[in-house]
């Protein structure tokens, strides 16, 4: 099901258009407190190690349950994160299809997706690949930063999550890397407004461009820092520290300041 391009960004979460065949597909994230409608009974529960699936069928639900392990391995090796804990399994609930989805959840129509609390809300289809993958990431990434992440950190948990998205799904990878490559280089969104920017006031372009632009550099810190690096800055980000301060502290001989991040990340998309 093709999915028009919306957005919907809330304080403290985090969302994205998940990029399908035709066009991005949105995915929604909701307050805590909102209540949802499960599965009609009859549905069946795959358990494993991080996660409780629950889908129409065992077949299903073994199936979304190896996919969400998947993800939650390669994620916490990305992010570094290798002695992290969750407090409690994840739930990841499959929807027969988005009719279903809709009903329950009470999501718009462009909606793809919803993270709920420690859940997923998805449903069958063409884009649900891209979407675990993409807030999968926020689940864990909101997770380990606790209370202390800030709006000023969205750049960077949606950064990991456009990351992850496109590493979990070529459709992905093909139009991030199709922004990144003719909107972003051309003319990159300088850092001082990267990390203050409010999407959902922008024209679409410039939306599609802001997510590009802060997932090629999350995965520029990561793949130039490593893995070990990167889940070092995030501690000291979660632990209070400026940002600044955190790269400084974390790859002093790489960066020193925002500054110096942005220089080298505009010599590697620009070249």
């Amino acid at each position: 099901m093709k999915k028009l391009p919306v957005l919907l960004l809330l304080l403290c979460c985090a969302c994205v258009d998940i990029p399908t065949e035709g066009g991005p597909a949105a995915v929604t994230t909701l307050p805590v407190e909102s209540p949802y409608q499960g599965l009609d009974p009859g549905y069946k529960t795959e358990e494993t190690a991080h996660f409780s699936v629950k889908a129409y069928s065992s077949t299903s639900a073994a199936l979304y349950a190896g996919l969400c392990e998947e993800n939650y391995t390669r994620i916490m090796q990305d992010l570094g994160l290798y002695s992290f804990v969750p407090a409690r399994p994840y739930n990841v609930v499959i929807y027969k299809d988005a009719a279903e989805f809709h009903t329950k959840t009470g999501q718009p129509e462009w909606s793809g997706g919803a993270a709920y609390g420690n859940a997923l809300l998805l449903f069958e289809g063409e884009a649900i690949k891209a979407t675990i993958g993409h807030e999968m990431t926020h689940l864990v990434f909101n997770e380990f930063m606790g209370l202390s992440q800030s709006a000023a950190l969205r750049w960077l948990n949606e950064g990991a999550a456009v990351y992850e998205e496109s590493r979990s799904n070529q459709a992905s990878a093909v139009f991030y890397d199709d922004r990144v490559r003719n909107a972003v280089a051309p003319n990159p969104i300088p850092f001082s407004q990267m990390v203050n920017l409010a999407p959902q006031s922008e024209s679409q372009r410039n939306v599609d461009r802001w997510y590009a632009q802060v997932g090629s550099v999350a995965g520029f810190m990561i793949r130039q820092g490593g893995s070990f690096s990167f889940s070092i800055f995030l501690g000291k980000l979660r632990d209070g520290a400026a940002v600044d301060k955190a790269l400084e502290d974390t790859y002093g001989g790489l960066w020193k300041k925002m500054a110096d991040l942005e220089k080298a990340w505009k010599l590697e998309v620009q070249r």
